[in-house]
Protein backbone atom coordinates (compact mmCIF):
# COMPACT_ATOMS: atom_id res chain seq x y z
CA UNK A 1 0.00 0.00 0.00
CA UNK A 2 1.37 3.03 -1.10
CA UNK A 3 1.76 6.48 1.13
CA UNK A 4 -1.10 8.38 -0.65
CA UNK A 5 -3.68 4.91 0.50
CA UNK A 6 -2.61 5.33 3.80
CA UNK A 7 -3.55 8.95 3.70
CA UNK A 8 -6.50 8.90 2.10
CA UNK A 9 -8.13 5.82 4.38
CA UNK A 10 -6.21 7.91 7.65
CA UNK A 11 -8.98 10.62 6.27
CA UNK A 12 -11.76 8.69 6.71
CA UNK A 13 -12.80 8.91 10.64
CA UNK A 14 -15.54 7.32 12.79
CA UNK A 15 -18.19 9.33 13.40
CA UNK A 16 -18.14 7.53 17.15
CA UNK A 17 -14.95 8.12 17.95
CA UNK A 18 -13.88 10.99 16.09
CA UNK A 19 -10.57 8.66 15.13
CA UNK A 20 -9.09 7.88 11.88
CA UNK A 21 -9.79 4.45 10.41
CA UNK A 22 -6.48 2.42 9.24
CA UNK A 23 -6.48 -1.09 8.78
CA UNK A 24 -5.40 -3.70 10.90
CA UNK A 25 -2.37 -4.55 9.30
CA UNK A 26 -1.12 -0.96 9.27
CA UNK A 27 -1.44 -1.23 13.52
CA UNK A 28 0.19 -4.59 13.62
CA UNK A 29 3.56 -2.59 11.50
CA UNK A 30 3.43 0.14 14.22
CA UNK A 31 2.89 -2.17 17.04
CA UNK A 32 5.25 -4.43 16.05
CA UNK A 33 7.66 -1.35 15.64
CA UNK A 34 6.77 0.05 19.09
CA UNK A 35 7.78 -3.21 20.68
CA UNK A 36 10.99 -3.91 19.29
CA UNK A 37 11.60 -0.79 20.77
CA UNK A 38 10.53 -1.40 24.07
CA UNK A 39 12.42 -4.69 24.09
CA UNK A 40 15.65 -3.01 22.90
CA UNK A 41 15.31 -0.55 26.00
CA UNK A 42 15.22 -3.33 28.11
CA UNK A 43 17.69 -5.09 27.31
CA UNK A 44 20.28 -3.33 26.13
CA UNK A 45 21.93 0.24 27.11
CA UNK A 46 24.72 2.88 26.23
CA UNK A 47 27.35 3.77 28.60
CA UNK A 48 28.94 7.12 27.89
CA UNK A 49 32.67 7.98 28.48
CA UNK A 50 33.53 9.34 31.89
CA UNK A 51 30.72 7.34 33.21
CA UNK A 52 30.46 3.56 34.39
CA UNK A 53 26.87 1.48 34.91
CA UNK A 54 25.78 -0.79 37.71
CA UNK A 55 23.18 -3.24 35.99
CA UNK A 56 20.77 -5.41 37.66
CA UNK A 57 19.79 -8.52 36.37
CA UNK A 58 15.77 -9.88 37.13
CA UNK A 59 18.21 -12.54 38.75
CA UNK A 60 19.46 -9.84 41.46
CA UNK A 61 23.09 -10.32 39.59
CA UNK A 62 24.75 -7.29 39.52
CA UNK A 63 27.23 -6.57 36.94
CA UNK A 64 29.66 -2.91 36.04
CA UNK A 65 30.34 -1.32 32.73
CA UNK A 66 32.93 0.28 32.96
CA UNK A 67 34.14 1.25 29.45
CA UNK A 68 31.84 3.00 27.06
CA UNK A 69 29.84 1.16 24.46
CA UNK A 70 26.87 -1.06 24.28
CA UNK A 71 25.76 -3.52 27.42
CA UNK A 72 23.40 -5.95 27.75
CA UNK A 73 21.20 -5.78 30.59
CA UNK A 74 18.28 -8.30 29.80
CA UNK A 75 15.28 -6.52 31.30
CA UNK A 76 17.02 -5.31 34.31
CA UNK A 77 17.91 -2.10 35.73
CA UNK A 78 20.50 0.25 35.95
CA UNK A 79 21.91 3.24 37.44
CA UNK A 80 24.62 5.52 36.11
CA UNK A 81 28.14 7.14 38.49
CA UNK A 82 30.75 9.52 37.53
CA UNK A 83 33.88 8.17 37.30
CA UNK A 84 35.20 11.29 38.96
CA UNK A 85 33.12 13.03 41.47
CA UNK A 86 34.36 16.86 41.81
CA UNK A 87 33.78 18.91 45.22
CA UNK A 88 34.05 22.52 44.54
CA UNK A 89 34.27 24.85 47.87
CA UNK A 90 35.69 27.54 46.04
CA UNK A 91 34.68 31.42 46.62
CA UNK A 92 33.65 31.70 43.41
CA UNK A 93 31.44 29.08 41.40
CA UNK A 94 32.11 26.77 39.23
CA UNK A 95 33.41 27.33 35.66
CA UNK A 96 32.06 23.99 34.56
CA UNK A 97 30.14 21.88 36.01
CA UNK A 98 30.81 19.98 39.54
CA UNK A 99 28.98 16.91 41.22
CA UNK A 100 28.96 19.28 44.47
CA UNK A 101 29.60 22.96 44.52
CA UNK A 102 29.18 24.32 47.89
CA UNK A 103 30.73 28.33 49.20
CA UNK A 104 33.52 27.02 51.89
CA UNK A 105 33.30 24.35 54.36
CA UNK A 106 32.71 25.57 57.85
CA UNK A 107 35.05 24.69 60.21
CA UNK A 108 35.69 25.10 64.06
CA UNK A 109 39.02 25.94 65.81
CA UNK A 110 40.49 24.45 69.18
CA UNK A 111 40.22 28.20 70.86
CA UNK A 112 36.89 28.05 69.62
CA UNK A 113 37.36 30.31 66.56
CA UNK A 114 34.85 29.39 63.74
CA UNK A 115 35.79 30.22 60.18
CA UNK A 116 35.38 29.00 56.26
CA UNK A 117 38.00 27.10 54.17
CA UNK A 118 37.73 27.39 50.79
CA UNK A 119 38.96 24.90 47.91
CA UNK A 120 38.65 22.34 45.62
CA UNK A 121 39.03 18.45 45.81
CA UNK A 122 38.22 15.37 43.08
CA UNK A 123 37.80 11.63 43.85
CA UNK A 124 37.97 8.77 41.44
CA UNK A 125 35.53 6.12 42.20
CA UNK A 126 36.76 2.49 42.70
CA UNK A 127 38.31 0.61 39.21
CA UNK A 128 37.20 -2.64 40.49
CA UNK A 129 33.78 -4.34 40.33
CA UNK A 130 33.88 -5.67 43.65
CA UNK A 131 34.08 -2.12 45.33
CA UNK A 132 31.62 -0.77 43.14
CA UNK A 133 28.93 -3.57 43.70
CA UNK A 134 29.60 -2.59 47.62
CA UNK A 135 29.42 1.27 46.90
CA UNK A 136 25.99 1.00 44.69
CA UNK A 137 24.49 -1.75 47.09
CA UNK A 138 24.95 1.28 50.28
CA UNK A 139 24.59 4.48 48.54
CA UNK A 140 22.20 3.48 45.50
CA UNK A 141 23.18 6.43 43.70
CA UNK A 142 25.66 9.05 42.74
CA UNK A 143 24.48 12.17 44.42
CA UNK A 144 24.02 9.77 47.29
CA UNK A 145 28.02 8.84 46.94
CA UNK A 146 28.28 12.55 46.19
CA UNK A 147 26.41 14.02 49.18
CA UNK A 148 26.34 11.15 52.55
CA UNK A 149 29.92 10.13 51.87
CA UNK A 150 32.24 12.38 49.95
CA UNK A 151 31.06 15.85 51.37
CA UNK A 152 30.19 14.65 54.90
CA UNK A 153 34.00 12.78 55.14
CA UNK A 154 35.60 15.84 53.73
CA UNK A 155 33.27 18.41 56.05
CA UNK A 156 33.90 15.67 59.07
CA UNK A 157 38.14 15.61 58.02
CA UNK A 158 38.25 19.74 57.85
CA UNK A 159 36.40 19.80 61.37
CA UNK A 160 38.63 17.52 62.72
CA UNK A 161 42.33 19.20 61.63
CA UNK A 162 40.74 22.45 62.71
CA UNK A 163 40.45 21.28 66.14
CA UNK A 164 44.05 20.11 66.13
CA UNK A 165 45.34 23.79 66.01
CA UNK A 166 43.98 27.73 66.89
CA UNK A 167 42.77 30.18 64.83
CA UNK A 168 45.84 32.32 64.92
CA UNK A 169 48.22 28.96 64.34
CA UNK A 170 45.90 28.38 61.07
CA UNK A 171 46.45 31.66 60.11
CA UNK A 172 49.95 31.89 60.34
CA UNK A 173 52.53 29.13 60.73
CA UNK A 174 50.08 25.96 60.46
CA UNK A 175 48.88 26.92 57.46
CA UNK A 176 50.53 24.38 55.29
CA UNK A 177 49.98 21.26 57.33
CA UNK A 178 46.32 22.03 57.84
CA UNK A 179 46.23 21.23 53.78
CA UNK A 180 48.15 17.93 54.81
CA UNK A 181 46.50 16.85 57.21
CA UNK A 182 43.05 17.28 56.16
CA UNK A 183 43.71 15.35 52.83
CA UNK A 184 45.59 12.29 54.58
CA UNK A 185 42.47 12.18 57.19
CA UNK A 186 40.20 11.96 53.96
CA UNK A 187 42.31 9.55 52.07
CA UNK A 188 43.05 7.33 54.57
CA UNK A 189 40.72 7.86 57.92
CA UNK A 190 40.46 9.98 60.93
CA UNK A 191 43.59 10.70 63.07
CA UNK A 192 43.84 9.11 66.55
CA UNK A 193 43.88 11.42 69.23
CA UNK A 194 44.56 11.69 72.61
CA UNK A 195 43.78 15.19 75.02
CA UNK A 196 47.50 16.85 76.52
CA UNK A 197 47.00 19.26 79.53
CA UNK A 198 48.67 22.54 78.36
CA UNK A 199 49.19 25.59 80.51
CA UNK A 200 48.62 29.25 78.81
CA UNK A 201 49.20 32.26 80.02
CA UNK A 202 46.38 34.95 79.20
CA UNK A 203 47.66 37.82 77.33
CA UNK A 204 45.67 40.30 79.24
CA UNK A 205 45.63 39.11 82.79
CA UNK A 206 49.08 37.47 82.66
CA UNK A 207 46.73 34.35 85.07
CA UNK A 208 48.60 31.02 83.77
CA UNK A 209 45.37 28.40 82.64
CA UNK A 210 45.27 25.21 82.11
CA UNK A 211 43.89 23.54 78.68
CA UNK A 212 43.64 20.41 77.49
CA UNK A 213 43.56 20.16 73.84
CA UNK A 214 43.55 17.45 71.30
CA UNK A 215 46.83 15.81 69.68
CA UNK A 216 47.94 13.63 67.06
CA UNK A 217 48.64 10.15 68.68
CA UNK A 218 51.80 8.23 66.83
CA UNK A 219 52.67 4.89 66.01
CA UNK A 220 55.98 3.08 67.03
CA UNK A 221 56.91 3.91 63.38
CA UNK A 222 56.66 7.58 63.93
CA UNK A 223 53.82 7.56 61.75
CA UNK A 224 50.11 9.04 62.21
CA UNK A 225 47.51 6.57 63.96
CA UNK A 226 44.27 6.46 61.96
CA UNK A 227 40.59 4.77 62.07
CA UNK A 228 39.48 2.94 59.54
CA UNK A 229 38.81 4.75 56.25
CA UNK A 230 35.65 4.86 54.51
CA UNK A 231 37.38 5.65 51.31
CA UNK A 232 40.13 3.01 51.51
CA UNK A 233 37.26 0.28 51.96
CA UNK A 234 35.13 1.84 48.85
CA UNK A 235 38.41 1.85 46.97
CA UNK A 236 37.70 5.74 46.45
CA UNK A 237 40.70 7.75 46.07
CA UNK A 238 41.76 11.66 46.41
CA UNK A 239 42.93 12.18 42.52
CA UNK A 240 43.25 16.03 43.34
CA UNK A 241 43.18 18.02 46.90
CA UNK A 242 44.04 22.09 47.31
CA UNK A 243 42.87 24.41 50.09
CA UNK A 244 43.00 28.32 47.94
CA UNK A 245 42.23 30.56 50.92
CA UNK A 246 40.97 30.78 54.58
CA UNK A 247 38.19 33.45 56.18
CA UNK A 248 37.91 33.49 59.86
CA UNK A 249 34.88 35.96 62.25
CA UNK A 250 36.05 39.18 62.66
CA UNK A 251 36.38 38.48 66.82
CA UNK A 252 39.52 36.29 65.40
CA UNK A 253 40.88 38.40 62.75
CA UNK A 254 41.01 41.52 65.35
CA UNK A 255 42.49 39.26 67.83
CA UNK A 256 45.25 38.34 65.87
CA UNK A 257 45.38 41.71 64.58
CA UNK A 258 46.54 42.78 68.01
CA UNK A 259 48.81 40.33 68.51
CA UNK A 260 50.50 40.49 65.31
CA UNK A 261 50.81 44.27 66.36
CA UNK A 262 52.27 43.34 69.78
CA UNK A 263 54.58 40.62 67.96
CA UNK A 264 55.71 43.11 65.68
CA UNK A 265 56.33 45.60 68.61
CA UNK A 266 58.40 42.93 71.01
CA UNK A 267 60.28 41.93 67.36
CA UNK A 268 60.90 45.46 66.67
CA UNK A 269 61.89 46.29 70.35
CA UNK A 270 64.40 43.32 70.17
CA UNK A 271 65.27 44.19 66.98
CA UNK A 272 66.55 48.03 68.05
CA UNK A 273 68.02 46.00 70.91
CA UNK A 274 69.78 43.39 69.20
CA UNK A 275 70.85 46.85 66.71
CA UNK A 276 72.11 48.73 69.17
CA UNK A 277 73.94 45.30 70.90
CA UNK A 278 75.74 44.75 67.78
CA UNK A 279 76.51 48.53 67.71
CA UNK A 280 78.26 48.39 70.99
CA UNK A 281 79.93 44.75 69.96
CA UNK A 282 81.12 46.90 66.30
CA UNK A 283 82.14 49.76 68.73
CA UNK A 284 84.05 47.75 71.09
CA UNK A 285 85.43 45.57 68.38
CA UNK A 286 86.40 48.89 66.42
CA UNK A 287 88.02 50.57 69.64
CA UNK A 288 90.17 47.02 69.90
CA UNK A 289 90.80 46.85 66.44
CA UNK A 290 91.60 50.79 66.13
CA UNK A 291 94.22 49.87 69.51
CA UNK A 292 95.30 47.13 68.00
CA UNK A 293 96.30 49.04 64.45
CA UNK A 294 98.00 52.06 66.64
CA UNK A 295 99.71 49.28 68.79
CA UNK A 296 101.06 47.63 65.76
CA UNK A 297 101.59 51.02 63.92
CA UNK A 298 103.53 51.88 66.66
CA UNK A 299 105.46 48.54 66.65
CA UNK A 300 106.12 48.79 63.07
CA UNK A 301 107.46 52.43 63.08
CA UNK A 302 109.93 51.47 66.04
CA UNK A 303 110.81 48.45 63.54
CA UNK A 304 111.32 50.80 61.35
CA UNK A 305 113.27 53.44 63.24
CA UNK A 306 115.60 50.34 64.56
CA UNK A 307 116.08 49.50 61.10
CA UNK A 308 116.86 53.05 59.86
CA UNK A 309 119.13 53.44 62.89
CA UNK A 310 121.47 50.16 62.00
CA UNK A 311 121.19 51.22 58.58
CA UNK A 312 122.54 55.09 59.41
CA UNK A 313 125.48 53.31 61.31
CA UNK A 314 126.45 50.67 58.75
CA UNK A 315 125.89 53.69 56.27
CA UNK A 316 128.38 55.61 59.26
CA UNK A 317 130.65 52.30 59.37
CA UNK A 318 130.78 51.92 55.65
CA UNK A 319 131.88 55.75 55.33
CA UNK A 320 134.25 55.93 57.85
CA UNK A 321 135.98 52.51 56.74
CA UNK A 322 135.73 54.36 53.19
CA UNK A 323 136.98 57.76 54.80
CA UNK A 324 139.88 55.68 56.52
CA UNK A 325 140.84 53.96 52.84
CA UNK A 326 140.89 56.90 51.06
CA UNK A 327 143.04 58.31 53.97
CA UNK A 328 144.98 55.58 53.90
CA UNK A 329 144.99 55.53 49.82
CA UNK A 330 146.25 59.38 49.57
CA UNK A 331 149.04 58.97 52.19
CA UNK A 332 149.70 55.99 49.86
CA UNK A 333 149.49 58.33 46.93
CA UNK A 334 151.17 61.08 49.08
CA UNK A 335 153.95 59.70 49.81
CA UNK A 336 154.23 57.64 46.06
CA UNK A 337 154.24 61.71 45.22
CA UNK A 338 157.18 62.57 48.25
CA UNK A 339 158.96 59.80 46.73
CA UNK A 340 158.35 60.70 43.33
CA UNK A 341 159.18 64.00 43.58
CA UNK A 342 162.35 62.73 45.49
CA UNK A 343 163.32 60.71 42.61
CA UNK A 344 162.30 63.69 40.20
CA UNK A 345 164.68 65.71 42.20
CA UNK A 346 167.59 63.24 42.66
CA UNK A 347 167.06 63.00 38.53
CA UNK A 348 167.13 66.27 38.05
CA UNK A 349 169.87 67.24 40.35
CA UNK A 350 171.50 64.29 38.39
CA UNK A 351 170.28 65.28 34.99
CA UNK A 352 171.72 69.42 35.57
CA UNK A 353 175.13 67.72 36.82
CA UNK A 354 175.34 65.83 33.80
CA UNK A 355 174.08 68.48 31.20
CA UNK A 356 176.82 70.63 33.70
CA UNK A 357 179.55 68.38 33.46
CA UNK A 358 178.90 67.85 29.95
CA UNK A 359 178.30 71.04 29.21
CA UNK A 360 181.70 71.83 31.09
CA UNK A 361 183.34 68.95 29.66
CA UNK A 362 182.77 70.72 25.94
CA UNK A 363 183.68 74.00 27.05
CA UNK A 364 186.68 72.84 28.03
CA UNK A 365 187.21 70.99 25.03
CA UNK A 366 186.38 73.18 22.66
CA UNK A 367 186.44 77.14 24.68
CA UNK A 368 183.23 76.89 24.33
CA UNK A 369 183.25 77.59 20.80
CA UNK A 370 179.87 76.86 19.63
CA UNK A 371 178.33 78.79 22.08
CA UNK A 372 180.57 81.75 21.32
CA UNK A 373 179.83 81.02 17.26
CA UNK A 374 176.03 80.84 17.96
CA UNK A 375 176.40 84.27 20.03
CA UNK A 376 178.17 85.87 17.32
CA UNK A 377 175.97 85.14 14.57
CA UNK A 378 172.75 85.84 16.56
CA UNK A 379 174.57 89.39 17.55
CA UNK A 380 176.15 90.02 13.66
CA UNK A 381 172.31 89.15 12.44
CA UNK A 382 170.49 91.24 14.03
CA UNK A 383 173.05 94.31 13.40
CA UNK A 384 172.74 92.90 9.81
CA UNK A 385 169.08 93.65 9.88
CA UNK A 386 169.19 96.61 11.51
CA UNK A 387 171.82 98.37 8.93
CA UNK A 388 170.28 96.96 6.25
CA UNK A 389 167.15 99.22 7.40
CA UNK A 390 168.83 101.79 7.31
CA UNK A 391 170.09 103.95 4.12
CA UNK A 392 173.71 104.45 4.33
CA UNK A 393 174.39 105.55 0.65
CA UNK A 394 171.97 108.78 0.77
CA UNK A 395 170.02 109.56 -2.63
CA UNK A 396 172.16 112.95 -3.39
CA UNK A 397 175.46 113.22 -2.64
CA UNK A 398 177.08 117.10 -3.22
CA UNK A 399 180.53 118.08 -2.52
CA UNK A 400 183.93 116.60 -1.56
CA UNK A 401 182.67 114.56 1.28
CA UNK A 402 179.93 112.25 -0.65
CA UNK A 403 181.67 108.94 1.03
CA UNK A 404 182.25 110.05 4.47
CA UNK A 405 178.66 107.83 5.32
CA UNK A 406 180.03 104.56 3.98
CA UNK A 407 183.24 104.62 5.73
CA UNK A 408 181.70 105.67 9.09
CA UNK A 409 179.13 102.68 8.70
CA UNK A 410 181.82 100.26 7.92
CA UNK A 411 183.72 101.68 10.90
CA UNK A 412 180.68 101.39 13.34
CA UNK A 413 180.63 97.72 11.77
CA UNK A 414 184.01 96.99 12.83
CA UNK A 415 183.96 98.67 16.00
CA UNK A 416 180.51 96.04 16.82
CA UNK A 417 182.89 92.78 15.74
CA UNK A 418 185.55 94.01 17.67
CA UNK A 419 183.20 94.41 20.81
CA UNK A 420 181.33 91.53 20.31
CA UNK A 421 184.74 89.33 19.58
CA UNK A 422 186.12 90.80 23.05
CA UNK A 423 183.14 89.97 25.01
CA UNK A 424 182.81 86.51 23.83
CA UNK A 425 186.42 86.49 23.97
CA UNK A 426 185.98 84.27 21.09
CA UNK A 427 189.34 83.46 18.93
CA UNK A 428 189.12 83.20 15.37
CA UNK A 429 192.98 81.81 14.30
CA UNK A 430 192.76 77.93 14.45
CA UNK A 431 194.81 76.37 16.84
CA UNK A 432 197.12 73.58 16.07
CA UNK A 433 196.77 70.30 18.02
Amino acid sequence: MSLEDLVKKAGNTDSRFNLPTVNSRYWLYLGGLLLLLVLINLNFGINDAGERTVIQFPTGKLVVKFTPGIYFKGFGSTEVYKDVITFDFDKDDAVTQSSLNFTGITVRYQDGGTGKVFGKARFALPDTEEQMIRLHKDFRLNDAVAHKLIKTLSEESMNLTAGLMTSEESYAEKRGIFTQWAEEQIALGKFFTELKSVVEEQKDTKERVIRNVPVIKFGVDGLPLHHASDFKNYGIKVSGFQITDWDFEQKTLDQISRKREATMGIITAKADAERARQEALTAEEQGKKNVMVDKYTKEQEKIQAVVDAEKDKEVAVTKAMQGVLVAEQAKLEAEQKRLAAVAYKQEQILRGEGDGEYKRLVMSADGALTAKLEAWQAVHMRYAEAIEKQKWVPDIQMGSNANATGSAATDLIEMLKAQTAKELKLDMTVKGN
